[in-house]
Order: C-alpha cells, then structure tokens, then sequence
C-alpha cells in the first residue's frame, strides 16, 4: 500500500514538471509574438520612413515640380484624346477708348521651338496701354504642339532651352494654356506691377513650358 501511494506522488509530481514546463514554454511564445514581433515591424516602419525622407531630400528643389507617375509621352497621349481643338482667336482691338493704333508697342520675339526640328510658329508682342498703365502680351497666328499643363511665363534668361535655366534666372508666371492655336491677348493685372523690378520689360523671354515634366515647349526672345 505505502508502494503504491508513493508511485502516485511521484507520477504527480511529474504530471506537475510536464505541466510547468508546457506552460513557461507559451509564455516565452507568446512573448516573442508579442514583445519582438512588433520591434520587428516599428523598426521596419521607421527605415521606410528614413529611405523616404532620404529621397525628398535629394529631390531637385522646384516650387511647382511634382513628381510624375507617367512619362511625359503617356501625358500627352493621354491629353490628346480628349483635348479641345478649337483656337483661341483674340482680336487687336481698342481698350476703353483706346484705338489699338493708340497702343505702345515694346517688345516682340518669334516663337520657336527649344530645340529642331522647329515645329512652333507665331510671334509674340508687348503692348502698353496709355491712361491705363494696362500692359499685354500678345501671341498672335501661334501653332504649338498640344500638350497637357502649358504654362506661359516670362523668364529672365533670353533663350532658355531647358527648365533649369528658367528656374535658375527667374520667372513669371502669366497664364494657362489649353488652346494651341490662333491669337491670344494676356493682359498683366496693374496691381501686380508695383515697382520697377516687376516691370514685364526687364524680362527677356517669353517661355510657354510644363512645370511639373520639366518640358519647354516654346520660347521667344523679346527684344
């Protein structure tokens, strides 16, 4: 009798070890789970984020630059199927009482195209209307190649053939560009010329370029 009651302790007892040791074992499980599983995906989470900022950081620094998610081809491809074909047909025409014969005329240029072939024709004049300290741009008998988020801008550079010389000298934007054929008049609102350095005959070109691809589609130097 004392045999048998001693071999039911130690079976006990050894019933009591398996069970510890299953237990201490899920809690080490448990515990990787919980405990290294999330190191693993923060630490993951925050290379990401330094390989990103790392990115922006040796981004080219350009205020109305983004970054593209189709070649600029596509964009246009794209453009042209839905695009309207109708030119703009803007007359020379007398302001307030101001014959256009009346017209200053200052500057004026030939669109051409940044590199050959030349496929851009038109030209391109500076008027200023006396009495009204009114000045105007306008493209006249202009053909561009159609194209999606034209910008018209003036630049400082006189013949500016990539983006990067337009960003570096300096520009002014003027107006969009969604019709690529006819005449166009673009008038400068008065209240942004409030001194002689925002005066559109200080600058030496007119660029008509998209800002986001870095294309310039056309250019003409004012002299």
């Amino acid at each position: 009798m004392d045999k048998s009651i001693q071999r039911l302790k130690v079976r006990r007892a050894f019933i009591s070890l398996s069970v510890a040791a299953l237990m201490a074992s899920i809690a080490a499980v448990l515990g990787f789970v919980f405990a290294v599983q999330p190191v693993w995906s923060t630490s993951a989470q925050m290379q990401a984020e330094r390989e990103a900022n790392t990115s922006n950081s040796i981004a080219p620094a350009a205020p109305s630059q983004t970054l593209a998610s189709v070649t600029w081809e596509e964009a246009v491809a794209g453009y042209m199927a839905s695009y309207d074909d109708e030119p703009i047909l803007h007359e020379l025409a007398a302001f307030e009482g101001v014959e256009a014969k009346e017209f200053f005329k200052l500057r004026q240029g030939a669109l051409m195209a940044p590199t050959e072939p030349n496929d851009v024709v038109g030209s391109v004049k500076l008027y200023f209307i006396p009495g009204h300290d009114l000045f105007f741009f306008r493209l006249e008998n202009f053909d561009v190649p159609v194209g999606p988020g034209y910008r018209i801008a003036l630049s400082k550079a006189r013949a500016p053939r990539h983006a990067k010389d337009i960003r570096a000298n300096g520009y002014r934007f003027l107006a969009s560009m969604d019709r690529f054929q006819g005449s166009r008049n673009i008038p400068i609102n008065p209240d942004t010329v409030t001194s002689s350095d925002d005066r559109p005959t200080l600058y030496r070109s007119l660029v008509i370029w998209n800002a986001e691809y870095d294309v310039v589609i056309a250019t003409a130097t004012l002299n």
